[in-house]
């Protein structure tokens, strides 16, 4: 069973060689690879009687993974959560370990340094988040922590990259943990969990040190996360009636969208933390410290939108994998301009299917 402790943990304790840091290049460019729901098992904890359907799920997840990292050449990798179907009874120690070893192997076979967020599914069955985090420090590019400081969740960091001559931090990268579920006294889960208060204030406290060392402006900052803010519903409204709506559902419920989309799909509601309770304070903390200009989620597969609230893009992005829901499967690319910080590129990425069997 899952359990929703609150994790706390301090990085001093876990103290490694620090690995060379992040630089932008002499073009001025930094290059991200976002992947996320790539919900990888072992196939042979799949019993399906078909052998060649877990299989070729996990080749499918894999080559999606060894695709865009070859198409890209990244500068850093990003795995957004559900980086494997923690909800799988049969997973041991040995398929956690042989699971993240093999999601990892395309990025660790090219050195390319690599960061991490979790997702509600990774650790649902008994092998927390924490542990998995573990796994993926043994990898020497590693730049995620088990935490930047004592506050909930796992994972919760902040990664700077130096610009072209090494000299000063020019941008950051802000890591953070959704979580999983909110539960009830009896365990049971009532909505998906957010960010907590206390990772909020120390956002805002890191953020306002990398402010004060940057001659007092806000360092231009992008957020990878899971599950998306609350504000992404707040683009769609219920309806109850049958009109000529353009419209998704989500658990028997119609909805409408009345933000604009920028650009990209929407194929299913957005799913933010627990729609009962007012989760908005984290994006409000993003305005009032002016440094996060766009953040990145997945959790929601099948979409790969850009929505713009108050100033700041949401974006949205593809699952990488075959062992959950969706369509087309692939990542996305960022391109960060060291002239330009407040102004990205970004591409969704599709992969072509390499298998036939129909799953």
């Amino acid at each position: 069973m899952s359990m929703g402790y609150p994790k706390k943990w301090k990085t001093d304790k876990f103290k490694r060689e620090a690995p060379a840091p992040l630089k932008f290049g002499a073009d001025g460019k930094f290059k991200i690879l976002h992947l996320t729901d790539i919900h990888d098992v072992e196939p042979i904890m799949d019993d399906d009687e078909n052998r060649e359907i877990p299989d070729n799920k996990d080749k499918e997840t894999i080559n999606v993974i060894e695709t865009l990292v070859e198409k890209t050449h990244p500068d850093l990798v990003v795995f957004g959560g559900d980086n494997i179907s923690g909800y799988w009874e049969e997973f041991t120690y040995n398929y956690v370990k042989s699971t993240i070893d093999k999601i990892t192997a395309p990025i660790r076979e090219r050195n390319i340094p690599l960061c991490v967020v979790f997702g509600n599914h990774d650790g649902e069955v008994g092998f927390h988040t924490d542990f998995q985090m573990l796994m993926y420090m043994e990898y020497p590019n590693f730049r995620s922590c088990l935490n930047d400081a004592d506050v909930y969740g796992c994972g919760n960091c902040c990664v700077t990259i130096k610009d072209s001559k090494g000299e000063k931090d020019a941008f950051a990268i802000w890591l953070m943990d959704s979580n999983d579920y909110e539960r009830k006294e009896d365990g049971e889960n009532f909505g998906y969990d957010h960010v907590h208060d206390d990772q909020i204030a120390w956002y805002e406290k890191r953020s306002a040190e990398l402010k004060q060392a940057n001659g007092g402006e806000p360092l231009p900052a992008i957020l990878f996360q899971h599950i998306p803010v609350q504000q992404e519903l707040d683009g769609f409204r219920e309806v109850t009636d049958d009109g000529e709506y353009t419209f998704v559902e989500r658990d028997g419920r119609r909805f409408y969208l009345k933000n604009k989309i920028l650009e990209g799909r929407i194929r299913e509601v957005p799913c933010p933390p627990n729609m009962e309770k007012d989760y908005t304070n984290q994006l409000e903390s993003w305005k009032k410290m002016g440094d996060i200009f766009a953040a990145f989620f997945g959790h929601d597969h099948i979409n790969d939108f850009r929505m713009n609230v108050d100033g700041i893009d949401l974006y949205q992005t593809l699952g990488a994998g075959y062992f959950t829901y969706g369509f087309e499967r692939g990542g996305r690319l960022i391109v960060l301009d060291e002239n330009n910080p407040r102004e990205l590129y970004t591409e969704s990425l599709q992969v072509p299917r390499i298998t036939n069997t129909k799953f």
